[in-house]
């Protein structure tokens, strides 16, 4: 019954947003500027029809998992020398309050004098997102409970026994919850990254080309499409993430 609910107000959101998409469109009344539902629509079959596209598409859907996988990675093997080594921790919190307070934009510009226009989205979303996936997992270990650490110095508990009974559970949720904030904040970032370096294939090209030409009805395509890919995978990616957690807490 609550799922039933769930898709009722999702398909209800929907119809709201078209609704009120297709009257502002009706008062505007300029295509260049906001283009109606149906439209987009058509320029979406259009897209869908091309070659070109679904090698875009492939493209950037490739760079955000590389990213992803990356970030992932590397903010995992941080984040564990951050959590268990204060002086880790301190060392590395200025850069990345840098990193978090630079716009992404200015690390886009910058990156295009070091790397191809290829490579620029993927550098940049890892250095985006690295910083989530980081703190995400330190706080794994900042947040152990405090009591089961007294129970390990208790019972002697070895440096490796802590941490596979009471460091690595604790930090599960933690790392979990950051994959899913790391996946949703890449799309964003290799999307702007493919705009602005406009590498050969990358559906940010496509968008700045659309854009270019004044065609408004394909850059809604575009980005619809990435929005709704984006949506979909994230969506499925917590499903698993829920699975894990609960898993997790029926097995403690």
């Amino acid at each position: 019954m609550t799922r039933l609910k769930t898709l009722i107000a999702y398909v209800l959101s929907i119809l709201f947003i078209l609704i009120v998409w297709l009257v502002l469109s009706r008062l505007v009344n300029a295509q260049l500027i906001l283009p109606g539902p149906g439209k987009v629509f058509v320029a979406m079959l259009q897209l869908c029809q091309t070659k070109k596209f679904w090698i875009s598409f492939g493209y950037t859907l490739l760079r955000v998992f590389l990213s992803f996988l990356i970030c992932v990675i590397a903010g995992t093997l941080l984040g564990v020398l951050c959590g268990l080594s204060p002086f880790m921790h301190h060392f590395f919190e200025f850069p990345l309050a840098v990193i978090r307070a630079t716009p992404v934009v200015a690390i886009i510009l910058i990156a295009l004098f070091w790397f191809k226009s290829g490579t620029v989205p993927v550098f940049v979303c890892v250095l985006m997102t690295l910083p989530i996936m980081t703190t995400a997992v330190a706080n794994g270990f900042y947040k152990t409970d405090e009591k089961l650490s007294g129970m390990a110095q208790t019972f002697n508990f070895t440096r490796r026994q802590i941490f596979r009974y009471i460091q690595l559970p604790s930090l599960v949720p933690f790392f979990l919850n950051g994959m899913v904030s790391t996946f949703g904040l890449s799309w964003k970032v290799i999307a702007a990254g493919e705009v602005l370096s406009l590498p050969k294939n990358g559906t940010g090209t496509l968008l700045q080309r659309a854009q270019v030409h004044l065609e408004t009805p394909s850059v809604m395509a575009i980005t619809i499409i990435l929005v709704a890919v984006s949506f979909i995978i994230e969506r499925l990616f917590m499903l698993v993430v829920k699975k894990l957690l609960k898993n997790q807490r029926g097995s403690v």
